[in-house]
């Protein structure tokens, strides 16, 4: 209860630097810190896989891609400039949105487990189940969408931070002013 706490402390802390900073790359390192208490909630439910993902994935992944195309660009020297109603809007949006996940959450029949998917295995076989080999079966034989939707995540990822690594701000673009002509 208390570690479930405070992983959740974690990332809520690491969420609020995130979306609270000005400095873009201290707010990356806010989303890292949140992402890296999500791997902690995953491994306190028992799957160490996932945590091992989600920390190679997002915090390996897209966290340190988007800083290196922040160091990269200018925008890591230079302070947001968020005025008083953007932010009251996008805290509106959070709320709104906050609010309807909640009661989706909360209206929502999970169903109950049964008895046969909580005691029935022994522990030898919830181990084999649980192993890196039947994981790596399901994403490539029941998951595979998701697991090539997740190649594709990355690769956005990648794009972008070269997109933003390689912005110049040497006035307006004259192909982009071109097609603008036409």
């Amino acid at each position: 209860m208390i570690a479930s706490g405070l992983v959740m402390l974690i990332s809520i802390a690491g969420a609020v630097v995130a979306v609270g900073v000005k400095n873009i790359v201290h707010a990356i390192f806010g989303l890292g810190v949140s992402l890296a208490g999500i791997a902690l909630a995953f491994l306190l439910l028992g799957t160490p896989f996932l945590a091992a993902m989600q920390v190679l994935i997002y915090i390996g992944g897209i966290s340190i891609a988007m800083v290196f195309a922040v160091m990269l660009s200018s925008m890591g020297r230079r302070e947001s400039d968020g005025s008083i109603k953007r932010q009251a809007l996008a805290a509106g949006v959070s709320i709104v949105f906050f609010i309807a996940m909640a009661s989706i959450l909360v209206g929502a029949d999970f169903g109950e487990p049964s008895q046969s998917a909580i005691g029935a295995l022994s522990p030898e076989e919830f181990e084999s189940a649980w192993s890196v080999k039947a994981i790596g079966r399901a994403l490539l034989d029941d998951y595979n969408v998701a697991f090539e939707l997740l190649s594709v995540v990355l690769l956005l990822s990648i794009v972008g931070a070269i997109t933003i690594a390689s912005r110049h701000d040497h006035g307006p673009d004259p192909v982009f002013e071109e097609e603008c002509d036409q």
